[in-house]
């Protein structure tokens, strides 16, 4: 922790740099715990930021986790860049919802700053205390590097409950690295399986964001093959059938019983849409029920169809706590406004391999820029 209480009950902020001559008189006082009122340890070496510690036998819940270096300097980071531009305390205690978050800016904005990995139940948790409560949750990355493979950034289950949606962006994810006090954005998350994304990026000194945050909206679009995207469908199938054993695979199960074949259905089945990161399944699964289900007539009965889908296992949608918007409505509607395009002949499944693949390069030269357009508008 940052902020303890002196024998006097005066708040010290540790947060506030200061020079080893200045520390030096801190040293002969005695700190207590602003929750739990027990004495902790000042703790101020050579190398790691000065903090204040439990002592190892004490079950304070309001400061339970252990803080690494790399979080108590980010926090400290953090707080001066807010300080900045807003009022902003650190590690405020609210009673309310007997929650701490790392710092509170503008007397609304609960901000956290995560590095160790974190349960869904518990970041759920959090998160609806402070929205329920009438505050901002703004959670920051804070743990490795995002790891990435080749083209593609691995976004594991815990990093996409970072994420956050604005029109603007579309889906994006926030992390700042300590070491080098850099911010770094990532926009336009795009899904090519259920981990591996591509995005714009945007690496900012903490020195040079304000606060708020505003990034630059004129980031490059990711790069956006539609062939690309078909093989990666085919090795997707060919994935599940060789690890889940084929029939045993649910969506595959279905596909066979329907007595269709995954690598001939329709070419509008398994597009990329805008917003499809909303669900962790791939979009063949989920636009396949839509398309066995006959597209059904409304966007409010195709929801409800896909809903029927994930309360039976059959689909899964990803954990988004801070984001309300976009929603399945929204997703289907943009699928269903792409399909009025298709003619009654291409919602067909094919018969042979040697014709789907005729048909899916017909598909790529007439549609691969009207898709792609749409993706990130």
């Amino acid at each position: 922790m940052l902020v303890a209480l002196d024998s006097n009950g005066k708040p010290v902020n540790l947060a506030l740099k200061r020079s080893q001559e200045q520390l030096a008189p801190l040293r002969k006082s005695s700190y207590y715990c602003p929750q739990c009122r027990r004495q902790v340890i000042f703790k101020a070496g050579a190398i790691k930021i000065p903090h204040f510690a439990h002592k190892h036998t004490s079950t304070c819940f309001s400061f339970s986790e252990s803080e690494s270096e790399r979080h108590l300097k980010g926090k400290a980071d953090l707080y001066a860049w807010m300080s900045n531009y807003s009022i902003a305390k650190i590690e405020p205690f609210l009673s309310p919802l007997s929650q701490r978050p790392d710092i509170l800016a503008a007397n609304k904005i609960a901000v956290e700053f995560q590095c160790s990995s974190l349960t869904t139940q518990l970041f759920v948790e959090r998160t609806n205390g402070y929205i329920q409560h009438g505050y901002f949750p703004f959670w920051i990355y804070g743990g490795p590097a995002i790891a990435r493979q080749g083209e593609y950034f691995k976004f594991t289950a815990f990093h996409r409950l970072f994420f956050q949606y604005s029109d603007v962006f579309g889906f994006w994810f926030l992390a700042y690295c300590p070491e080098k006090e850099v911010c770094t954005f990532y926009s336009r998350l795009t899904p090519f399986t259920s981990s591996l994304y591509k995005a714009s990026v945007q690496n900012i000194p903490l020195s040079r964001l304000s606060f708020p945050p505003l990034f630059s909206k004129q980031q490059s679009i990711p790069r956006f093959s539609f062939a690309h995207w078909l093989k990666q469908k085919h090795q997707w199938v060919h994935k599940q059938l060789y690890f889940q054993q084929g029939k045993y695979h649910p969506f595959l199960s279905d596909v066979y019983e329907s007595g269709n074949n995954p690598f001939l259905l329709p070419e509008w089945v398994g597009i990329p849409v805008r917003h499809m990161a909303l669900f962790k399944s791939h979009p063949l699964e989920w636009q396949f029920y839509l398309w066995k289900e006959g597209l059904l007539h409304t966007i409010e009965e195709a929801v409800a169809c896909l809903e029927k889908y994930v309360e039976k296992g059959r689909l899964q949608l990803n954990v988004f706590p801070l984001i309300q918007s976009p929603n399945l409505y929204q997703l289907v509607e943009e699928y269903l406004a792409l399909i009025q395009t298709a003619s009654p002949e291409s919602l067909k499944s094919s018969s042979h391999t040697y014709k789907q693949m005729e048909r899916e390069k017909r598909f790529s030269a007439q549609y691969e820029e009207l898709i792609i357009s749409r993706l990130f508008l």
